[in-house]
């Protein structure tokens, strides 16, 4: 495990030794930079880990290219949910893409040195992405075409992947249904936004948590939009409301949380409909109690009748069914998901969104942005990248100021 792995900090990441063969002097590595979390709540730190020298028989050895920061790591690193015991010390990352250099003795997926590949790994794995080389099980690494950028998948599986596992075998979604998809600023409902309307071709109303994230998920093709103010649940029901009229939807796809189903499930179907979380936290035995305040909108109702549409409603939160790609049973289930989100990528069925990209150097910075609600989909980090001047997004950024510095100065010659 990790603990095993990182020794006392050392800037000396290779040293020379005496090669049998010929007497020649080779270069050696041992160590490779990580962003290592060692008390939750405190900032993670870049270090010099060691080098796991021998893979296990079903292990892949892959160099990171881009790890995908996602709120549950922001979450995981601000000590938010104690209860998953996560172990320190912590690298996080669990969804990045790089190239294979080298496989255990066990390869069924038939893999090759120099492939490029995209990696899952668990919440709860110590082992994650922002470090320069990752050991990582094989049944969680996939091979991905040369036609989509790295950069980009290293943001679609955890999402896309969750999504396609909902909607094509527990929703049986079509085309034209009615659903409703909270996105908060992790990418997890951008991406079920993008899958429902783009694949499925579903009418999406989309409830966002801020006026940026609308206006992205109204340019993926939601049906309609919603944004919540300050947590004012009264008014985000009164504008859910508006928006679905005197219609009910097939299905509310949450992932945020916050109890935000308890108030959804008005506007569901009461006999068909279904609420699902995907919501990587979800806590059965809690979410009864998560009720957000709100007061619904007064109505009439006949004497003598029992409310049927509250018994409904109690039903659906009753049964409220929980979905995270990784944890799902059936492997082969798992693989094939993300095989079909690579192979949709592929053919421009689906998009990832990146908001903005930071170097390995500024995770911390990386950290604030999204605790800051700065982001609109996705957060990446160039792993292999120093510094922002050295990585080509910030050569282009330099590039580009260069040239318009020199237009200016053309400009005033002539």
């Amino acid at each position: 495990m990790l603990t095993k792995l990182l020794p006392r900090l050392s800037s000396k990441l290779c040293e020379t030794t005496i090669s049998k063969y010929g007497g020649q002097c080779i270069s050696v590595c041992y160590a490779h930079k990580a962003a290592v979390l060692r008390e939750a709540g405190k900032p993670v730190a870049l270090e010099t880990v060691k080098k796991n020298e021998k893979l296990k028989n079903d292990e892949v050895r892959v160099k990171v290219h881009y790890c995908s920061l996602n709120t549950t790591d922001v979450k995981i690193i601000a000590g938010k949910h104690a209860e998953l015991n996560v172990p320190l010390p912590f690298i996080p990352g669990h969804e990045f893409s790089g190239e294979i250099v080298e496989i255990g003795q066990e390869n069924p997926h038939h893999f090759n040195r120099g492939d490029r590949v995209v990696v899952m790994n668990d919440l709860q794995d110590p082992n994650g992405g922002l470090i320069s080389e990752a050991v990582v099980k094989n049944r969680d690494v996939w091979t991905v075409p040369q036609s989509v950028p790295l950069k980009e998948m290293a943001v679609l599986p955890y999402g896309h992947g969750t999504a396609l596992l909902t909607f094509a075998l527990h929703c049986n979604l079509q085309e034209n249904d009615l659903i409703l998809i909270t996105a908060g600023p992790a990418g997890m409902g951008l991406a079920a936004i993008d899958l429902a309307v783009s694949v499925y071709k579903a009418k999406v109303i989309a409830v966002c948590d801020t006026e940026s994230s609308s206006d992205l998920v109204r340019q993926k093709g939601a049906h309609k939009v919603v944004s919540m103010t300050k947590n004012n649940y009264t008014k985000l029901y009164k504008n859910v409301q508006d928006a679905m009229g005197d219609k009910k939807a097939k299905l509310a796809y949450d992932a945020v949380g916050k109890g935000l189903l308890h108030l959804l499930a008005d506007f569901v179907e009461p006999t068909n409909g279904q609420l699902i979380s995907v919501d990587p936290f979800f806590n059965a035995s809690k979410f009864p109690t998560e009720v957000p305040e709100f007061e619904r909108p007064k109505r009439k109702e006949k004497e003598g009748k029992p409310d049927q549409d509250q018994e409904s409603k109690a039903k659906l939160i009753q049964n409220v069914r929980h979905f995270d790609l990784y944890e799902y049973p059936d492997v082969d289930t798992y693989r094939q998901m993300i095989a079909d989100t690579i192979e949709m990528r592929s053919e421009g069925m689906i998009a990832g969104h990146i908001s903005k990209i930071f170097p390995l150097a500024k995770i911390q910075q990386a950290i604030e942005f999204i605790q800051q609600k700065q982001c609109t989909g996705k957060v990446l980090i160039d792993v292999q990248c120093p510094d922002e001047d050295d990585c080509p997004e910030g050569k282009d950024k330099k590039d580009k100021k260069s040239k318009e510095g020199d237009g200016e100065k053309k400009k005033s010659k002539d």
